[in-house]
């Protein structure tokens, strides 16, 4: 009888260690409000941007090397021409966008959480004038967290210089900044930005092509703004502007009373068997 009872006993003791969890929630992504607002009503101009949620978070028991994500993307377009009625110009622009969430675990679970940023996108020149030029760039990306500049997200100035002749330049950079031995809850708050710029001063056609496509479909003579223009046709789903958070559980420590009753529970099946 001793020995059902103290079995019994053991393992109600050992259920009673809770299972833990790691969860990433609350995640919200906006346009900052620097960002340059839509524009497609002019002729020699067009400008848009969206933000987008490709991954919201979730939940995951505390197992050592159990992980949970969430990932978010920013995507816009912006072209320029000076067409016979048109001003000449170099159209320049300031992308930016927000993003927070929270990072939380229960008590006794640590974890590391791993900040991944990649930056793509494409500068587009499209010569359509004999004796006229274009170029276009985007300024370095200023990337900041609970504003303090993550300096391994930082990325280089990139341009496409002023030339008589079709061409484009793709580029894409990264960066991965990690904090590490965390418990309880953190909460991220990102801010971004950088500036695009399209300069038709030399009456070529100049397009930023960072995962968005003309918007209110091709405007007739105007190609700079447009994927279907490049050959190979690129896929736009892979340019932007993107964050990936990564939490991962690197240790489960037992909270004072759980400990105490996994002990409890040794000790009374050890009695148990030392009885039989």
């Amino acid at each position: 009888m001793l020995k059902r009872f103290c079995s019994v006993v053991a393992v109600v003791l050992f259920a009673a260690s809770p299972a833990g969890a790691l969860t990433i929630s609350g995640l919200t992504i906006s346009l900052g409000g620097t960002n340059s607002p839509d524009d497609i009503s002019t002729s020699h101009t067009n400008n848009t941007s969206a933000t987008s949620v490709l991954s919201s978070g979730g939940t995951v028991a505390d197992a050592p090397l159990a992980t949970v994500s969430a990932a978010t993307r920013y995507a816009s377009n912006l072209w320029s021409d000076a067409g016979l009625f048109d001003p000449s110009e170099n159209v320049i622009t300031t992308n930016s966008y927000d993003l927070s969430m929270s990072v939380s675990a229960d008590p006794g679970t640590i974890y590391d959480i791993t900040i991944d940023s990649l930056f793509r996108g494409i500068l587009n020149r499209v010569d359509d004038g004999f004796f006229d030029q274009s170029s276009a760039g985007v300024s370095a990306v200023t990337f900041t967290l609970d504003s303090v500049v993550q300096v391994p997200h930082g990325t280089s100035a990139q341009l496409l210089a002023l030339g008589y002749y079709d061409a484009s330049l793709a580029f894409s950079e990264s960066g991965t900044s990690s904090l590490t031995g965390l418990s309880g809850t953190t909460n991220l708050v990102f801010a971004v930005s950088w500036s695009s710029n399209a300069d038709n001063s030399e009456d070529d056609e100049a397009g930023v092509l960072l995962g968005l496509d003309e918007a209110g479909g091709p405007v007739s003579g105007v190609s700079s703004g447009e994927y279907a223009s490049l050959s190979p046709t690129p896929d736009l789903n892979l340019d932007g502007h993107f964050i990936t958070v990564t939490a991962e559980v690197t240790s489960v420590v037992p909270e004072p009373t759980t400990a105490l009753l996994l002990a409890t529970g040794l000790a009374i099946a050890s009695v148990g068997r030392r009885r039989r």
